[in-house]
């Protein structure tokens, strides 16, 4: 059985139940191409590990990802949690755990999150357009998600390859690189009112 876990409850996980005024971001998350950062983000897998002191969950077996209309399957998720200032961090070790925060709260409180690891195959579903790869990474920071590894991006009939697809989420520019072992990105575009494969004849 599947357990299906809020990312906001694992990144809530040993934070302090008060959050300063002044703390340095608040804003909501976008992890998935073609979402919007104030839909919720929902996790289910095989089996969650949080390693408190390293301040990361890893979420491993069957992994699927759901942000509005967007869902990520990847083998492997470790999510890594930003470590934010607050008078709760000098606690002292003996103080009691907090309380997980309240369903309400959902990603507009800051979750923490502060880099995504996926292992593969990665494969990344929205709307018409399906991009896989050997590794995804997202980068709050860097505001940046990169497919990497053997990618593919194709809507509909219409196929691009390259080697690592690198998506800023505040632009909403991808951009397919190529190494040294396939030297070229390669496109392949079925002409519109062109014969479709796909359908009967």
């Amino acid at each position: 059985m599947l357990t299906t876990v809020m990312l906001i409850l694992a990144g809530a996980a040993g934070e302090a139940a008060t959050k300063p005024a002044s703390a340095p971001d608040t804003s909501p998350i976008q992890i998935l191409p073609g979402t919007s950062s104030k839909e919720p983000i929902s996790i289910d897998a095989d089996k969650l590990v949080y390693y408190d002191k390293e301040r990361k969950a890893v979420y491993s077996g069957n992994v699927v990802v759901i942000q509005g209309d967007t869902k990520m399957t990847c083998s492997v998720m470790t999510v890594f949690l930003d470590r934010s200032p607050s008078p709760a961090a000098n606690a002292p070790a003996e103080a009691p755990a907090p309380a997980p925060a309240a369903a309400g709260d959902g990603p507009s409180a800051n979750s923490g999150i502060k880099r995504l690891e996926a292992t593969g195959p990665v494969t990344v579903v929205s709307k018409t357009q399906v991009a896989t790869g050997d590794n995804a990474t997202y980068d709050k920071a860097e505001n940046r998600v990169q497919l990497i590894g053997h990618v593919t991006l194709s809507d509909g009939q219409n196929v691009t390859k390259g080697d690592k697809l690198t998506y800023d989420l505040k632009t909403s520019q991808a951009t397919i690189d190529t190494g040294s072992k396939t030297g070229r990105v390669h496109g392949q575009f079925l002409p519109s009112g062109g014969n479709d494969p796909t359908k009967a004849k």
